[in-house]
């Protein structure tokens, strides 16, 4: 059956003509790509590959899929090993995120996880910590954590922290713990510098 909706075609890489599938974004663009790069990220695809296709007016096999066309662009770029994407939000982080795991795209998700860190540790390190914790990257969460120690008034009432929407309050707890602890650390270092004050005596007059 064939779509009467309006649809465009995405922009390079992703508008090679010699690709064995197109992947159609909620929004109308159409993805040229081909079968074996997302056969070998995700196993989801992988199995969509072996149905019938559905009827098309295109020589090339048409999936539709939920994702728009931004997500579906950065996701694609990360599913190719010589293209790196920029994030233009968090929020379009999280989209991007979303559909990697509906793909079971875990390399996908190993190789987000550096190009966001790069991109938005410095300026969002909390929603990072609370990002790190829900999708299970553990090396990260450490990184974020260390970075939210900037944070003058974390634990205090606040509306400046987007990121408190999700995170679980056990999560929460432990950064509220590590700060804690990097803090009592930092006294006990503090405490152990007064030797090195001057004597009055010693002082010049």
């Amino acid at each position: 059956m064939s779509d009467d909706k309006e649809t465009s075609t995405a922009k390079a890489p992703f508008n090679n003509p010699d690709c064995d599938i197109i992947l159609r974004s909620s929004d109308g663009v159409d993805f040229h790509v081909f079968k074996l790069i997302l056969s070998l990220v995700s196993p989801v695809f992988k199995d969509m590959f072996t149905l019938p296709p559905a009827e098309s007016d295109s020589s090339v096999p048409v999936i539709s899929v939920k994702e728009s066309s931004t997500t579906l662009n950065c996701l694609l770029l990360l599913c190719y090993p010589a293209t790196i994407p920029t994030f233009n939000s968090l929020k379009g982080v999280e989209d991007v995120l979303k559909a990697a795991m509906k793909y079971d795209m875990v390399v996908v998700l190993t190789r987000a996880a550096d190009l966001v860190m790069a991109q938005f540790l410095s300026t969002n390190s909390l929603e990072l910590y609370a990002m790190s914790c829900r999708i299970g990257w553990q090396d990260r969460i450490q990184a974020a954590a260390t970075q939210t120690l900037k944070i003058k008034y974390l634990g205090r009432p606040s509306s400046a922290f987007a990121g408190m929407r999700s995170i679980t309050a056990l999560d929460y707890h432990k950064l509220l713990v590590y700060h804690h602890e990097c803090g009592v650390a930092a006294q006990a270092v503090v405490g152990s510098l007064i030797w090195l004050k001057p004597k009055q005596s010693d002082m010049c007059m």
